[in-house]
């Protein structure tokens, strides 16, 4: 938004002005993208180009697939093999401008380069070229009065040591030593106030931790009692009040001790509002294959709403309630929250709500892939990863997002989920 405000004041009069294009008028050009390319990175890309030039030079282009290239001038969006993640290039020849961006994230940064610098010049002239990364910048500020976010992921629990055949034949590294640097700036980008994760072993921990702990400034509220439930915060925007984390017992219900959930209360710098938040990761069989794992899970459930009771019963707060539940909202786990006043924050969300189910392919014999499993696509009907919340009269949930960017499919079956919420001010 800022970035499009201070174009507005750069271009305040472009109907008057002629906007060129290695040596040719902006208005001759087509935006061309990869149509081999997934949507955020092909057609949905170049929509926002075009939708970026209309606001900066007040000329909207055509758009279509590459597959129709005939002839310059043309814009073209790309995905060069070898690109990194977070790295963009453009470069302008004759009749011709190549914007190439290793993901959405990248390219979108190309592009409000392209439209910066027709703002600022007028022109992008022949020979012209740049190049950056967006690796360690801050991409998706809050909006709509937004001042605390949440951001909930199960990480997925792979600490071997050798890369699967399936993901050998994809030519992907599922490692920790590949995942955790972006898993980090997945937390970077989206500088969320709160983290909460599940299935996080400590193999993980020693590579993802030192990395937003020292860059990012964000703090395990366990400290050095490392666990697979973990909550982290930012030190500059929230202060931690007190913590508890309980492994679920017997074994039985707990295979290799990753089931549990951790509590933490915080009070927000900001507003001085006090808020909780529990995140938890619930036994995952079915009755079928393990008889009894739905009261398994209700059961733990049923730990967390003690938990929650406690924590009303000393700050009278808002309680959020994050993680793998395994389970749909139409279960008994799942319905014994909604007993006790929690409701979804998507259904809460004033801004925009996330419907899709956030679950897909992820394993070692698999590789990864969009296929979900899932009965429905939808979060009522197919999600088990769950974003709750109760005793919201002082919280105005404004948007819930699954974030489902090309890069986080090769991190884990589960797509991260983020919450914004606007907390007012403590009386």
């Amino acid at each position: 938004m800022l970035l499009l405000a201070a174009l507005v004041l750069l271009t305040s009069g472009t109907t008057h002005r002629k906007f060129r294009i290695a040596g040719q008028n902006l208005t001759r050009y087509t935006i061309f993208y990869d149509s081999a390319a997934e949507p955020e990175e092909g057609i949905e890309a170049a929509n926002e180009l075009n939708r970026l030039l209309t606001e900066t030079t007040g000329t909207a282009l055509k758009v279509a697939p590459d597959t129709s290239i005939s002839d310059v001038p043309y814009i073209l969006l790309t995905n060069k093999k070898g690109t990194d993640t977070w790295d963009y290039s453009l470069w302008a020849e004759e009749g011709a401008l190549v914007i190439n961006g290793g993901g959405a994230w990248a390219m979108k940064k190309a592009m409000q380069t392209v439209a910066k610098r027709l703002a600022e010049k007028g022109e992008i002239a022949r020979g012209y070229s740049t190049s950056g990364s967006v690796m360690g910048e801050k991409l998706f500020p809050m909006t709509g009065g937004a001042n605390l976010r949440i951001l909930d992921d199960n990480i997925w629990d792979y600490s071997a040591e050798t890369i699967p055949p399936a993901w050998q034949t994809l030519g992907v590294d599922p490692r920790d030593d590949t995942r955790a640097p972006l898993l980090a700036q997945l937390v970077h980008a989206y500088a969320p106030d709160v983290v909460t994760l599940q299935e996080y072993n400590h193999h993980m921990h020693t590579r993802f931790y030192p990395r937003i702990k020292n860059e990012y400034q964000l703090s395990h509220a366990g400290d050095k009692n490392w666990n697979n439930t973990p909550i982290f915060y930012r030190r500059e925007t929230v202060e931690l009040l007190d913590s508890n984390y309980v492994l679920y017992t017997p074994k039985k219900w707990s295979n290799n001790g990753s089931k549990s959930f951790a509590s933490t209360v915080f009070r927000h710098k900001a507003t001085g509002r006090i808020f909780a938040v529990i995140t938890t990761h619930l036994w995952y069989q079915g009755d079928q294959k393990q008889p009894g794992s739905t009261q398994a899970r209700a059961a733990q459930v049923r730990l967390m709403l003690a938990e929650a009771d406690i924590i009303s019963a000393q700050h009278a707060c808002p309680i959020f309630v994050t993680g793998d539940m395994n389970c749909y909202e139409s279960t008994p786990p799942m319905k014994q929250f909604f007993e006790n006043r929690f409701e979804p924050c998507y259904k809460l969300a004033t801004e925009y709500a996330d419907q899709t189910n956030g679950h897909h392919i992820c394993s070692p014999s698999e590789g990864f892939s969009r296929k979900s499993r899932r009965p429905s696509p939808t979060r009522q009907l197919g999600a088990i990863d769950h974003c709750l919340l109760r005793d919201g009269k002082n919280v105005e949930v404004k948007r819930f997002e699954c974030v489902q960017t090309n890069f986080t499919i090769r991190l884990t079956d589960h797509y991260p989920n983020v919450i914004d919420v606007q907390l007012s001010a403590a009386e």
